[in-house]
């Protein structure tokens, strides 16, 4: 399955309020071996490597979080650096896999670290998709024979000059707070999924590299009510009327944020909850 069938699979789905949550991404470690143009870490004046990673403790309460409102779709591993250089990521993938079981765990990574070896580690953990953006050339008859017979879907995501696949905003911008003038896009990013950084602070999306739309914490309060909160319900007021002006760090991104959660941003407008 392509990236964006995936992506168009877990939208699928949404009843009511809670199941609107479709997707939870998760920051592991706020590392990354590489320093891609497109990303804030091609400027270490901008944004430098820490050694932040999640601990099993927060994942383990994300999970039951997860568990109490019965959120079963899409997991990943993702974010600011590179999930694989977590020395302990199989470990939070089995947390996440044995308390919520969701319909699929991803990693999202460059690739750089994998082995045949690792690759089963991680499907042994509960791990059922793992998207390589490949950077430099297709590799993906490598990435293909590296999980031959092991029980995981590998998905190539080409971001190379040739086939260049990945969705771009400026980065930078999010990041220096660089306002973008009347900006007034709508956006459907926080009516559908949630980020979750390594200390457990939840991010309005996963675009937020300076961590300015901070909602809350999932050691302080629960999924359920962060998700339905007011702090939430803020961003998605402005940014159904499409006023990204209004907020930080949303009027400081381009992004096309209506190409996903459309089901979601319906329930929830017709549910009045922001009105």
């Amino acid at each position: 399955m392509s990236i964006v069938n995936l992506r168009l699979e877990q939208q699928k789905g949404a009843i009511d309020l809670l199941s609107t949550l479709r997707l939870v991404e998760i920051n592991p470690v706020d590392v990354c071996n590489r320093s891609c143009s497109f990303c804030p870490r091609s400027d270490p004046t901008i944004y430098t490597n820490r050694k932040w990673v999640i601990k099993e403790e927060t994942t383990t309460k994300l999970a039951n979080d997860l568990k109490d409102i019965g959120f079963n779709n899409r997991i990943g591993f993702v974010g600011m650096g590179e999930p694989t250089l977590h020395k302990n990521l199989s470990k939070h993938l089995h947390i996440i896999s044995s308390i919520v079981n969701p319909k699929w765990l991803e990693i999202n990574t460059n690739g750089d670290f994998l082995t045949t070896e690792k690759i089963k580690e991680y499907a042994d953990s509960g791990c059922t998709h793992i998207c390589v953006s490949m950077y430099d050339c297709d590799i993906s008859d490598r990435l293909f024979e590296m999980a031959n017979n092991i029980d995981v879907e590998i998905i190539p995501r080409h971001c190379y000059p040739d086939r260049f696949e990945l969705d771009i905003i400026d980065r930078a911008n999010n990041i220096t707070q660089q306002e973008i003038p009347n900006i007034t896009n709508p956006c459907y990013m926080p009516f559908y999924q949630l980020y979750v950084d390594w200390d457990g602070n939840i991010l309005v999306c996963q675009n937020d590299w300076g961590r300015k739309g901070i909602i809350g914490n999932i050691k302080q309060s629960t999924i359920k009510d962060i998700w339905l909160g007011k702090e939430f319900n803020k961003y998605r007021k402005e940014l159904q009327q499409g006023k990204r002006y209004k907020l930080s760090p949303c009027n400081t991104c381009n992004i096309q944020g209506t190409r996903y959660g459309k089901e979601s941003f319906e329930i929830m407008k017709n549910a009045r909850l922001f009105n």
